[in-house]
């Protein structure tokens, strides 16, 4: 078993290398897949919203993006190896794509903010096979973006339109394709447009990246309280655990 759960999500315990390997294994059969990188505050969203949780519980793997949730698997004496933050996850299948030509499909993101990552990709990845992009002001109403996918077949198409609306698009979207791997990526266009900073490497080690980003930017102290409602869930879910165990 490669996953352990919080709240009924069950998320990968998969480690980076391990992952990637799966996920290559399931893009070279040309298998439908499908990826949420959840954080803390993403989990506590699905606690809430058993739609959303629906949707999510869908994917082939449900990546511990954020340290919240590897201390919340402890809590439950559960083990996570590692976080795995999305931008991360992206960068090495972009790169796995660059060495063995996989296609990819970008959408989300301001236009300019999508303009410029994929100039910066194109200076890092330059045999990248980009096939197709959108900017995430376009909602897909008439269809255009899904008939591209269905087109154009990438290997992978990576969203950028935050949550939950990026998964419900893919909800919408992945039974109408015969190949691909989706996955939801939030604000990694904006950090590899050049957009905004990720935190320097000391902080990602320590484990703080989520600090630095609300340093960055003050607005994030009203989602940063999600954090801390998650482990309160948590130990509930763990005393609840105690009590059925105790009978």
């Amino acid at each position: 078993m490669n996953s352990v759960k919080i709240f009924d999500i069950p998320f990968t315990t998969f480690k980076k290398k391990d992952l990637i390997e799966e996920i290559l294994k399931r893009v070279n059969k040309n298998e439908k897949t499908y990826i949420v990188t959840a954080n803390a505050e993403i989990a506590m969203y699905a606690k809430q919203n058993k739609d959303y949780e629906n949707i999510i519980k869908k994917a082939n793997y449900i990546v511990p993006d954020g340290i919240g949730v590897v201390k919340g698997a402890k809590i439950l004496n559960q083990y996570i190896p590692e976080r795995i933050p999305g931008i991360e996850l992206m960068v090495d299948l972009l790169e796995k794509a660059n060495d063995n030509g996989y296609s990819v499909y970008f959408y989300g993101a301001r236009e300019e903010v999508l303009n410029m990552m994929i100039k910066n990709l194109q200076v890092k990845f330059p045999k990248l096979n980009i096939i197709g992009y959108n900017h995430g002001y376009d909602n897909d109403d008439n269809n255009k973006i899904t008939n591209d996918i269905i087109n154009l077949k990438p290997d992978y198409i990576f969203v950028a339109k935050g949550y939950p609306t990026q998964d419900l698009w893919i909800d919408k979207v992945i039974n109408k394709v015969d190949k691909g791997c989706f996955i939801g990526v939030g604000g990694s266009f904006d950090v590899l447009g050049g957009f905004v900073k990720r935190a320097p490497e000391m902080w990602i080690k320590l484990n703080l990246e989520w600090l630095y980003r609300i340093a960055g930017d003050p607005k994030r102290w009203k989602r940063s309280i999600a954090l801390p409602k998650f482990i309160i869930e948590v130990l509930k879910e763990k005393a609840s655990i105690k009590r059925k165990d105790t009978k």
